[in-house]
């Protein structure tokens, strides 16, 4: 076989290898192009979920803030007048040993002070309940933020690589050409 033919056909089978290899690179290339592509849909059905979420969170984050504000402006005032109630059963306790009418009195005292802290009971479970649903409602919205922040990293990876594989292909192409 003469030097010629032997030398055309090693680079034959070395742009026979480059070939295969191009065509396997554009295979991966267009498999990453189709999965940035639904990464890409997935991103943007996350942001529209989290997007149409935000005002409703936002509403019953604010309603959670109300109602917490308002219980805890209750409790205050419930505590304000207890101290005063709690002296006054004290005080009519002693005046009561003395005299049964004011035993009447120091009973309606009582009860008006276990209402009281039958209220304070009440407004406190609102109140807990309250700042569950806004620990709820932020436990929430952080995991929505974590899985688009998860999904753009991602689409920055497979962009690189896309990337990377290009210039890759364009410098066997040229290496092939030499």
């Amino acid at each position: 076989m003469p030097y010629y033919t032997g030398a055309f056909l090693a680079i034959a089978l070395d742009w026979r290898a480059q070939a295969k290899t191009k065509a396997i690179e554009m295979q991966t290339l267009q498999a990453l192009k189709r999965e940035v592509a639904t990464l890409k849909e997935e991103k943007l059905k996350l942001e529209d979920v989290y997007q149409a979420s935000l005002p409703e969170n936002r509403k019953v984050e604010e309603a959670a803030t109300l109602r917490l504000r308002e219980a805890d402006q209750k409790h205050a005032d419930l505590l304000g007048s207890m101290a005063p109630l709690q002296a006054e059963v004290a005080a009519l306790r002693e005046v009561a040993k003395s005299s049964k009418a004011l035993g009447v009195k120091l009973n309606e005292v009582e009860g008006e002070l276990v209402a009281k802290i039958e209220t304070l009971r009440l407004l406190q479970a609102e109140h807990d309940k309250s700042q569950a649903e806004v620990n709820k409602v932020q436990v929430e919205k952080e995991f929505l933020e974590k899985q688009l922040a998860t999904k753009d990293f991602k689409i920055e990876e497979l962009e690189k690589a896309n990337r990377d594989l290009l210039d890759d292909m364009a410098d066997t192409f040229d290496e092939g050409f030499k």
